[in-house]
């Protein structure tokens, strides 16, 4: 498995690309973290979950405003195919940036 992400630091609500190639079908899970943690009895955001990916086609994903806009954190990407190869990655997220 091959992937090409676009950028491994980002800030809140920029826009971020991946492209993964396989032989076999793919998954991406997306998980937000924060510093500090947020409570547990939130919801995850709307860019966390599984999504399933079709080799050689790009997949955008945001770094939710909602939950980095006024704290550091990352995003951790996974990516499992079928045959079992996993690729893992952080990326770091920074508040937005103030004019």
């Amino acid at each position: 498995m091959k992937v090409e992400l676009e950028n491994i630091r980002l800030f809140a609500n920029q826009q971020n690309s991946l492209i993964a190639h396989s032989d076999s079908e793919m998954e991406l899970s997306i998980l937000c973290f924060t510093q500090p943690p947020r409570p547990p009895e939130l919801k995850p955001c709307d860019e966390c979950g599984k999504f399933p990916l079709i080799s050689g086609k790009k997949f955008f994903f945001n770094a939710s405003p909602s939950i980095f806009e006024k704290k550091k954190g990352h995003m951790k990407l996974i990516i499992q195919n079928q045959s079992g190869d996993v690729w893992q990655r952080k990326i770091n997220i920074e508040p937005p940036m103030l004019a």
